[in-house]
């Protein structure tokens, strides 16, 4: 797998053997950061679930100022943490080895970011209950980006975000909200 633009265009990244993860696909990757666009400069990057880290490098890659990567899996971690020191991006990331949906709430009293990039695993309902705590932790000024399946019932019909524009690529849609 490579990173698509930025400054480490062409830097290839390791993702891990099997599929424990869905690692996003370069050309998604690609057309997701092209929709973000000169925002992602100087912003505050939170990828949930992060698996190899993909997104968030490729976000620190097209100049935001930080990423905060959080990740329970051991394996999956263990590659996230040598991607971002093989790109030698340790001073923009800080990594957290948590369950996104015990730590979340926590991470928002203390944090504000300006993107969330949110892809649990497929079927567990994970989408939706992580956007329960997105909702109720009342944030604001965010874009939060959902990678889901087009077979899943996911309720973006929410309070204080406004969905803004879904892109469907296969069996992988982005699912892009405004809070």
């Amino acid at each position: 797998m490579r990173i698509t633009g930025g400054v480490l265009k062409g830097r290839r990244i390791k993702t891990r053997k099997g599929n424990f993860t869905r690692p996003l696909l370069s050309r998604i990757r690609k057309s997701l950061f092209d929709v973000i666009g000169e925002r992602i400069r100087g912003s505050k990057f939170l990828d949930l679930y992060a698996g190899s880290g993909a997104v968030g490098i490729e976000a620190l890659s097209r100049g935001a100022k930080e990423v905060i990567f959080v990740e329970k899996d051991n394996s999956a971690l263990r590659i996230l943490k040598e991607n971002i020191t093989l790109c030698g991006l340790f001073s923009l990331s800080r990594v957290y080895e948590k369950d996104v949906l015990k730590f979340l709430p926590v991470l928002l009293r203390e944090e504000k970011f300006d993107f969330i990039f949110v892809a649990p695993p497929y079927y567990k309902g994970m989408q939706n209950q992580t956007l329960d705590i997105l909702e109720e932790e009342k944030i604001e000024g965010a874009t939060v980006i959902v990678q889901h399946s087009p077979k899943e019932k996911i309720n973006f019909n929410r309070r204080n975000m406004s969905l803004v524009k879904q892109k469907k690529y296969g069996d992988t849609i982005l699912t892009f909200l405004e809070v």
